[in-house]
């Protein structure tokens, strides 16, 4: 029988090496499209047998096929599907994971002869040092059913390298905002919004479903507000100490679609005392005075984000926890404290502030810190347990030290039982920091400076941020600031102040008074700040209004 090609031809040795080079291309090929199709969601079966065919015929033609087309054709068939597949894949995935592109074409062809292992080492290094914990709707940690499902969605790498991004910039809020198109992306930093680069809706979406099954909230519904949390463990750069961070999540339905913000608390975040917030000696011994009285409430009043759970925390660590039973009821539990029974509040589950308030007054407690009074009931029982031999640690919303008191008397608290209960309000805000790298000084218009209460003979010097963007501060980012410190306002409860809370609640006499006992306003305090080159007047009067 005639065999149809010339045998010589057909095992020339050229020709079995451009053979086993084509195999061996191919099952290259074969093996990253079955990995890869896991990884970002591509239908794997379908992709594997398309390349099986693709192979097959691109061999067949390399054997039967005139020299001419043989080579070409079966270039076509095996490695088309690779393409294909590639061209498909970088529409779901972010820019930095393209693959077949020019710049990924020189990457690889720089490290050709270690192609396998810097390719591991990529596939390795792409990856945020991130690693999810999930949560259940019990409040356990190790949510793996979560955690798993998590790792099979289409947006699983873009989530991780998303949320350290928030965390490397030390973002205390990321917000997903769905637009026509895309998805917007702006981080809350130094308490300012900046914007980042926007997301693709499906990638968006993925994002928001990911944090979702984590955070054990229904996917499927897109429309009602929904919150829950989550946890994660992250090594900072520079640092191979691994830390746990908490992310709360509100999901809520709007025209565009649905919207998630993501609050950041880091549970590991270094405790100070008093003495680190940056308090005036002068109101740093008032407030340890007031820490080591053994009954009367110490209210921590300001806007959301300012920095209160911070301060009653600070509180806490000025204690002695071992000689006290200190006690805390949270929703939800910031930070862990040595020596201290912590409670977190939950509300769905019918443990409310008011409710576990009472149970927690049966337990002999010293000290008792409530996240926040918010409420008639939870307000008249910690001032009546502040008469009772408590000292009790919270936070109200108010704008500033007296506005609380009358914050009080709106909730329907009589006047004689604050009076009797409350020992101390503190106002603040956080105002930003110049950056220590790029900060400029200019010469003071003295009348400014007699404003601030400074001689302009000694204060010739103020401060402002760095304007030029030509060369951006790696520390700032050019922003021009850096971290964030508080400013202050305290009220002290003097016996003036007192009656004429108890005869005829006035608040302009009790701000007098309280002016008179030593307060300074948020913006004076402020502008101590401002004469000490640490931030700037613009910055004070934008904050403390």
């Amino acid at each position: 029988m005639d065999f149809p090609r010339d045998l010589h031809w057909a095992v020339h040795p050229v020709k079995l090496a451009m053979l086993i080079g084509l195999f061996a291309g191919w099952v290259a090929c074969i093996r990253w499209v079955d990995e890869d199709s896991q990884e970002t969601d591509m239908p794997q079966a379908e992709w594997n047998g398309g390349m099986l065919v693709g192979g097959l015929v691109g061999g067949l033609l390399f054997l039967i096929a005139p020299f001419f087309l043989s080579l070409p054709g079966a270039l076509a068939f095996a490695f088309a599907p690779t393409f294909i597949y590639a061209y498909l894949r970088n529409q779901k995935v972010p820019p930095d994971r393209h693959v077949l592109t020019p710049e990924h074409l020189t990457k690889v062809a720089r490290g050709l002869f270690g192609m396998r292992e810097k390719k591991v080492g990529r596939k390795k290094n792409n990856l945020p040092p991130l690693r999810f914990l999930g949560k259940t709707l019990s409040g356990g940690v190790e949510d793996l059913d979560a955690v798993e499902k998590a790792q099979q969605s289409k947006g699983y790498v873009a989530a991780l390298k998303l949320l350290y991004d928030a965390i490397c910039q030390k973002a205390t809020d990321v917000h997903l905002e769905p637009r026509e198109k895309e998805m917007s992306v702006r981080f809350r930093v130094d308490g300012l919004m900046r914007g980042q680069e926007p997301l693709d809706r499906s990638t968006g979406e993925s994002i928001i479903n990911i944090c979702k099954v984590l955070g054990a909230l229904d996917i499927t519904e897109k429309r009602k507000p929904q919150d829950g949390s989550f946890s994660a463990r992250y090594t900072e750069e520079n640092n191979s100490e691994e830390r746990e961070i908490d992310f709360r999540l509100a999901t809520a339905g709007s025209l565009q679609g649905e919207k998630m913000v993501l609050r950041l608390l880091g549970r590991q975040a270094s405790l100070g005392t008093l003495s680190t917030l940056g308090f005036t000696d002068r109101m740093r011994k008032q407030l340890q005075t007031l820490v080591h009285q053994p009954h009367g409430m110490i209210l921590v009043c300001g806007p959301t984000g300012s920095g209160k759970s911070t301060t009653l925390y600070s509180c806490l660590m000025e204690i002695d926890r071992r000689s006290r039973n200190v006690i805390t009821l949270e929703n939800p539990v910031e930070f862990k404290v040595p020596s201290c029974t912590q409670i977190e509040i939950n509300e769905k589950a019918g443990k409310t502030f008011a409710g576990e308030l009472r149970s927690v007054l049966r337990q002999d407690p010293d000290v008792i810190l409530i996240g926040e009074i918010r409420d008639t009931e939870t307000a008249e029982i910690a001032c009546r347990a502040a008469q009772t031999g408590h000292l009790v640690l919270s936070t109200i919303h108010s704008n500033d030290a007296v506005t609380a008191l009358a914050r009080l008397l709106d909730l329907g608290i009589p006047p004689f039982l604050i009076g009797n209960s409350v020992v101390g309000i503190l106002a603040q805000r956080l105002v930003r920091k110049l950056c220590e790298d790029c900060k400029e000084g200019y010469s003071a218009n003295p009348e400014v400076v007699k404003k601030l209460g400074y001689d302009p003979s000694q204060l010739t010097t103020l401060y402002k941020a760095h304007e030029g963007k030509s060369n951006e501060c790696p520390t700032c980012k050019g922003t021009g600031f850096s971290g964030r410190m508080g400013v202050f306002e305290f009220l002290p409860m003097n016996d003036l102040i007192k009656t004429h809370l108890k005869e005829e609640p006035d608040m302009t006499a009790i701000r007098k008074e309280g002016q008179k006992a030593g307060m300074r306003s948020l913006q004076e305090d402020g502008m101590r700040l401002a004469a000490q080159g640490i931030t700037t007047i613009q910055e004070i009067l934008r904050v403390a209004q």
